[in-house]
């Protein structure tokens, strides 16, 4: 019996002569334009590369791929890029990094990043460490060290990846945005892919009041459990309550997963690692209520919840709690305001 992948996960040493080198990022370009998680990733694998003497290298897939962005990519810290309009299978995802076998593979814990990681993963036979919110080397070992919230984010677990590939998700907003260089230099590669079919990824366009989260008298907030469907609902509750509210300042806000799914910007988005706000009506929609949501939000005067889920930790701190299918919840509160 072939126990090989036991001695993956359970940390064997990780030794240069595997062929095993370099940072490797997946960046995904679901618009035009590069994400900015993508880009904190490769800011921060520059720095771990530094460290081991090693290179950054990404590969950029997406409808949205281009040359372009590819080359955006070495100005932000690569050192070769890689890259390839559309969305890679499985299989040639695993065919093409079993060829430049990645020493460290990193992914923003973000939409497109979240499902292809453990994915690949699984192809690979490695372990996969998820959530991280910070990264480090153990230069002896030539090891990643990763750490991850635990206990919604009450406290943190650091795990040290023994195998290669050691491979991350990373989330959104823990490491800053590198500086763009316009003089650095690098390679940038077109590659041919197996390539599958997958819709793109669509943002909401901003209405008129998304204002500055300081400023507002009255946040509206969807989360991830809004299933995409029901942001517009949301956007729609807001207008109700500014029509009903002329004098009050309302804002729209997103929580992380909200940010991540591109349903609303990162600079809308409440989070420990993003806004504290502290208005006077603060209202959650689809929001599980994580400890850095919490933290985030304690200052405001009042909190309404409404989520399907009785159990969901967010309800433990609002002043009024709503459950039930947002569907339901958002019209009724919109006909109420009408009327």
């Amino acid at each position: 019996m072939d126990l090989s992948f036991l001695e993956q996960l359970l940390g064997a040493t990780v030794e240069e002569e595997e062929g095993y080198r370099n940072i490797w990022v997946v960046a995904i370009a679901w618009e035009p334009r590069l994400r900015p998680c993508d880009l904190q990733v490769i800011g921060k694998a520059r720095n771990l590369a530094d460290s081991l003497g090693a290179y950054v290298n990404v590969l950029l897939v997406g409808d949205n791929a281009s040359e372009d962005l590819a080359r955006e990519l070495i100005a932000y810290g690569a050192d070769a890029t890689f890259w390839g309009a559309g969305y890679p299978t499985g299989r040639s995802l695993m065919d093409f990094f079993n060829r430049h076998k990645p020493e460290i593979l990193l992914f923003a814990d973000a939409a497109g990043g979240r499902k292809m990681a453990p994915r690949l993963a699984q192809r690979l036979k490695c372990a996969l460490v998820t959530h991280a919110t910070d990264l480090s080397i153990n230069a002896e070992e030539r090891s990643l060290v990763v750490a991850t919230p635990i206990y919604h984010g009450a406290a943190y677990r650091v795990v040290e990846c023994k195998a290669n590939p050691q491979i991350a998700t990373v989330q959104s907003g823990v490491f800053p945005t590198p500086e763009y260089d316009g003089w650095r230099s690098g390679d940038v590669e077109e590659v041919e892919l197996e390539w599958k079919p997958q819709p793109p990824l669509t943002p909401m366009p901003a209405p008129e009041y998304y204002i500055s989260l300081e400023k507002a008298d009255i946040i509206i907030a969807g989360g991830r459990g809004l299933r995409g469907a029901g942001w517009q609902l949301i956007e729609e509750l807001a207008a109700a309550v500014a029509k009903r509210l002329p004098h009050k300042a309302i804002a729209l806000a997103g929580s992380r997963g909200a940010v991540d799914e591109g349903w609303i910007g990162r600079e809308h988005m409440v989070d420990l690692t993003g806004h504290t706000v502290a208005p006077a009506l603060y209202v959650a929609v689809g929001i599980r209520g994580t400890f850095q949501h919490f933290g985030a939000t304690e200052q405001a005067r009042c909190i309404v919840a409404i989520n399907h889920n009785p159990d969901a930790p967010i309800f433990k701190h609002a002043d009024y709690g709503i459950v039930g299918e947002v569907e339901e919840v958002i019209p009724a509160l919109i006909e109420v305001l009408g009327s």
